[in-house]
């Protein structure tokens, strides 16, 4: 029970007096600190970052060189994403949205598009491109959802700015692809070939497109393979790899990645060739040098550069032995060839 005495009284009344004094000392006290916080705060608001006070225009650069190189692709969102440079503070969020270099070379990933904001963030990049050519990358989504193919649509709105593209789509997206894009120059498609569907185009829709990158599938003659002076192809094995080099005749690079091919080729259709790269899965073996041996004498090409890479039952000497017309032969053992878009194999060559 609570004590109601007179002497209990007495002391609770004596206890809050105690108590306001010491609520006054600590008002005073914050006054104070209150007045010695302003000036320092004063001082720092005046104070000018270095990075700053940089005109907009070097700012800009810096953000150019931050971002993947063009043409590679940034993410949506992440760190080496544009949308990045958005958070920093308000001065570098609007140089970033002003900037239409930012926003050029989109990855649309599986990931990102099952979130439903993807199709938003597509539209917004897309708008700050401004006129930018663009990099478009779009990877293959076994998710079912929609919102990938609502984005494909999207960026093909923009397709007579399409630069360099990168598809790996299912049948029914792969059929989107439709109309002329005057200004592409770099293309690398990935199909199911059990359920391949032709884009809605003819070779007369790609007058600069020069870099093609077949993936599982051979199916190219939509494309305008005569043009052509660099192909790479992805995994396609026997008479099949021969169709596209037989039209391919302005080759001057020419990319084998994990290809079997028969030991017969072209018949005087390479002549331009010079630089050939052939990257094996499993060991390079001698009937893999006789198919190029065979590609070289019948194509006609004098090539200048040839590079094996992966592994290889065939020492170099041997190499070279096989391939004396050819000034350069080399083998690189390592795996980190990786195709770039526009711009050929990492390493290698370094095209």
């Amino acid at each position: 029970m609570n004590d109601c005495s007179k002497a209990a009284r007495a002391a609770d009344r004596a206890r809050i007096i105690t108590i306001d004094a010491e609520i006054r000392e600590l008002q005073e006290r914050i006054r104070v600190l209150h007045l010695e916080r302003e000036p320092c705060q004063q001082r720092l608001d005046a104070y000018k970052y270095p990075v700053i006070t940089l005109p907009n225009e070097i700012t800009s650069e810096i953000f150019v060189r931050f971002l993947p190189r063009y043409p590679d692709c940034s993410p949506l969102s992440g760190l080496t994403s544009p949308t990045t440079l958005t958070h920093i503070c308000r001065q570098w969020r609007d140089i970033a949205v002003a900037t239409p270099m930012h926003w050029r070379a989109l990855y649309i990933g599986s990931a990102a598009s099952r979130t439903g904001q993807v199709q938003r963030v597509v539209h917004t990049w897309l708008d700050r491109s401004g006129s930018c050519p663009l990099s478009i990358n779009v990877e293959r989504d076994y998710s079912g959802a929609t919102t990938q193919k609502e984005s494909l649509i999207a960026t093909l709105q923009h397709r007579e700015r399409w630069q360099h593209a990168q598809l790996n789509l299912a049948a029914e997206k792969m059929a989107l692809i439709k109309g002329p894009m005057p200004l592409l120059e770099s293309l690398c498609v990935a199909v199911n070939l059990l359920d391949y569907t032709h884009p809605a185009t003819t070779v007369g829709d790609f007058p600069r497109l020069r870099s093609v990158t077949l993936d599982d599938a051979n199916h190219g003659n939509w494309l305008p393979l005569s043009q052509l002076t660099t192909l790479t192809l992805n995994d396609v094995h026997g008479v099949n790899y021969l169709a596209p080099l037989q039209a391919a005749v302005n080759l001057a690079h020419l990319y084998l990645v994990d290809c079997s091919a028969p030991e017969f080729g072209p018949s005087n259709t390479l002549t331009r060739l010079e630089i050939l790269v052939v990257f094996s899965g499993g060991p390079l073996r001698r009937k893999h040098v006789r198919s190029v041996t065979c590609l070289i004498s019948r194509s006609g090409c004098k090539l200048q550069q040839i590079l094996f890479t992966g592994t290889s039952e065939v020492s170099e000497e041997s190499l070279r032995a096989a391939l004396p017309s050819v000034p350069t032969v080399t083998f690189d053992k390592k795996y980190d060839w990786y195709y770039e878009a526009g711009r050929g194999f990492k390493n290698g060559l370094g095209l």
